[in-house]
Formats: structure tokens, sequence, C-alpha cells
């Protein structure tokens, strides 16, 4: 049996070196710890294709695929197309979550 996580963030990736370590920080130090997260390097032209590798190396839940560039909504679908969680978040390389976004996100399980 395949692990699953209850989360899956996705993250659209184009050009975002100034903002991405922020932004992947502030997930991997989330309360809540039973996600994924994808990150979808866009075609990137700066460092940001080589920011997502280091923190797939750094930690196993975050992973890394590389694309041509076609735009958020292709970047998205890519993520889609690989999540495994039973929740999915989406995310822009400059955003930030606050400490127990994904917390909050599993309070809505509904309890069978």
């Amino acid at each position: 049996m395949i692990d699953r996580p209850k989360i899956t963030v996705i993250i659209p990736v184009y050009n975002a070196e100034s903002t991405l370590r922020r932004c992947l920080d502030s997930i991997l130090i989330q309360t809540f710890t039973d996600f994924e997260c994808i990150l979808i390097d866009d075609g990137s032209k700066d460092r940001s294709g080589e920011i997502c590798d280091e923190y797939a190396r750094k930690d196993s839940r975050v992973k890394v695929f590389h694309k041509e560039n076609g735009g958020v909504s292709s970047a998205r679908n890519v993520g889609l197309d690989n999540a495994r969680g039973e929740w999915v978040s989406f995310v822009d390389s400059d955003d930030y979550l606050q400490q127990g976004f994904l917390e909050s996100m599993n309070l809505y399980e509904s309890s069978d």
C-alpha cells in the first residue's frame, strides 16, 4: 500500500528566485506535516529551478517537475496530474503560509 498524504500543496514557479525560499520555508515549518509539496518549474530563466531542486534534496515531501513555459494553468495541471493528496491547495511562489494554515485545512475533513 502506498502512503497517501492528506494534503498536496501545488506551487507553479516562474522566475521566482527572489520570493521562492520564503514561500517554501513557510510551508516546510507547518505544524501539520502530512503533506507533499509539488513544485512545477515552468521554464524559469533565473535560478528558480535550482532552488526547487535544492529543496527537494533537503525534504522528501518536496517533488519537482521541470517543464517548458506554458503558463500558470499549464503548470497547475502538471501538479494536479501528479498530486497524491486527499486535499489540494494551490499556493503562488510569491506567497507564504501563516503558521497553522495546513492544520486549519485538515480541520474541514468530515467525520464518517
